[in-house]
């Protein structure tokens, strides 16, 4: 779902209290900010009722919600700040370690065109990729931030989020090259 899109849905359940719209946005954020959270809080079950909680909070304050120019920079942040309070209440470690057993899932239009056998395949090199690697790739290309906002949000300079993306697709681009050799070339002959 692109920017555009992303703000039309809010203007729409700002102004209109369209609440299709907004079960269109909270399904389209929802796998991505609860494998955030559970990034965060180690509990995939807690994570999902902070999740809940952020979208109960965006629908009571909709109004408002016109104002939101980065949809994406914004849901994340909010998912963020109240899965550090819940930490904090309950006395949990610090968000920062990453835990290696979180798996992601990378989808897009071009998925649509590969067999699950080869998204399977995607899915797990970018889930063999470091966890705080893994999480930036997926933050950048899955959910559309811009590298600024990912590192304002896990609270990293520009730089490394940076040469942490350049990690994950010289790894992804090898493991990938060997996996699926096929595809490869497919891609390469599309690109000339």
């Amino acid at each position: 779902m692109n920017e555009d899109r992303k703000r039309y849905l809010l203007l729409l359940i700002a102004e209109h209290d369209d609440q299709n719209a907004f079960d269109e946005l909270f399904n389209f954020y929802f796998p991505g900010l609860v494998s955030f959270a559970s990034n965060i809080l180690k509990d995939r079950q807690l994570a999902e009722e902070v999740v809940e909680d952020v979208f109960v909070k965006l629908w009571q304050n909709r109004k408002t919600m016109v104002s939101i120019k980065s949809p994406s920079h914004y849901i994340y942040t909010a998912v963020k700040y109240t899965a550090l309070s819940t930490l904090k209440k309950q006395n949990i470690i610090s968000y920062e370690d990453y835990s290696d057993d979180v798996e992601l899932t990378y989808s897009s239009p071009e998925s649509d065109y590969i067999s699950n056998e080869n998204i399977t395949q995607i899915n797990e090199a970018i889930n063999q990729l470091p966890p705080k690697c893994r999480l930036i790739f997926r933050l950048i290309k899955e959910e559309g931030l811009k590298y600024d906002e990912v590192a304002q949000l896990l609270q990293l300079s520009v730089k490394t989020v940076e040469s942490q993306m350049t990690i994950a697709i010289k790894k992804l681009t090898v493991t990938i090259q060997q996996m699926l050799p096929d595809m490869t070339e497919h891609l390469l002959r599309k690109k000339a």
